[in-house]
């Protein structure tokens, strides 16, 4: 296949195969399912697409979730080509303005870097933080709490059998506000945790089991402050050209695991979501 050991080494450390010893030479040996999945990675892998999304591939080994992750792909160089051309326009702004400002031969080097530090403001407020992107249908296994702050009670079983049946690795996981929702500070609201899961795979009693719809979403990295940057998501939609709100579908936060130690601070980075759909 053209790879190197050190890469298969990587990718096995990424949990994307596992591969055994023959016990007298000390040669890694690959089963069919391995080399399946090799291949898989080696051809994604060209495509730039990221391990997590490949996890999700073999976890699924099927079509559709291979077609999700390329159209994923190709709204991510979209939006990359995008914010390019929007660079691109800044510095040629920049340009002009320092080709003016040579021209007059009068100003100083604290008035040329003013008026540039304002107009990379300016631009900077016109830039589109939010982020248009693609998630496939997904099948999924999920535990709802109801409570004055109930995210926590919500997740912890969804967490501890996801370790327990070995799909920490390549489980997604997705929170969200369900009903009753939040009303004021310290009233009781309910929060759906749910945990993506491979076909096959059954699902315990104490959990529920559905299929998210996917589709088109806003996404927006959230800062430490989610309800601010919720409002903020909501506030940059509102003044998008092209998508608008699809209230038929739930809203996300993604919980992508960071590398604190347990008892040391979150252990989780938020993406938001909300649903889109053409205005």
């Amino acid at each position: 296949m053209g790879l190197t050991s050190r890469t298969l080494r990587h990718w096995e450390s990424e949990g994307l195969f596992k591969s055994s010893r023959d016990t007298s030479s000390g040669w890694r040996i690959y089963d069919e399912n391995a080399l399946l999945c090799i291949r898989i990675t080696a051809v994604l892998r060209k495509m730039d697409i990221p391990i997590k999304d490949i996890k999700s591939v073999i976890a699924n080994k099927s079509p559709s979730q291979l077609s999700a992750v390329i159209a994923n792909k190709i709204s991510t160089l979209k939006l990359q080509r995008a914010e390019v051309l929007l660079f691109e326009q800044q510095l040629d702004r920049i340009l002009k303005l320092l080709q003016k400002q040579n021209a007059d031969c009068l100003s100083s080097l604290d008035e040329i870097l003013t008026e540039t530090e304002d107009l990379l403001m300016s631009n900077l407020k016109e830039t589109n933080i939010i982020k248009i992107i693609t998630l496939p249908p997904m099948r999924v296994a999920y535990n709802i709490a109801i409570g004055a702050s109930p995210e926590d009670e919500a997740m912890a079983p969804v967490l501890d059998w996801i370790k327990s049946a070995s799909l920490l690795g390549t489980a997604r996981l997705f929170g969200g506000n369900v009903k009753p929702m939040p009303s004021h500070p310290g009233t009781p609201y309910g929060y759906g945790m749910c945990a993506t899961i491979p076909d096959g795979t059954d699902v315990p009693k104490h959990l529920k089991e559905m299929m998210l719809p996917g589709g088109l979403y806003a996404m927006l990295e959230s800062s430490d402050d989610i309800g601010d940057s919720w409002k903020t998501l909501m506030r940059h939609l509102s003044k998008h050209n092209k998508y608008k709100s699809d209230r038929s579908r739930l809203c996300l936060e993604e919980h992508i695991r960071n590398d604190n130690p347990d008892g040391c601070g979150s252990k989780y980075y938020l993406n938001l979501f909300e649903p889109v759909k053409l205005k």
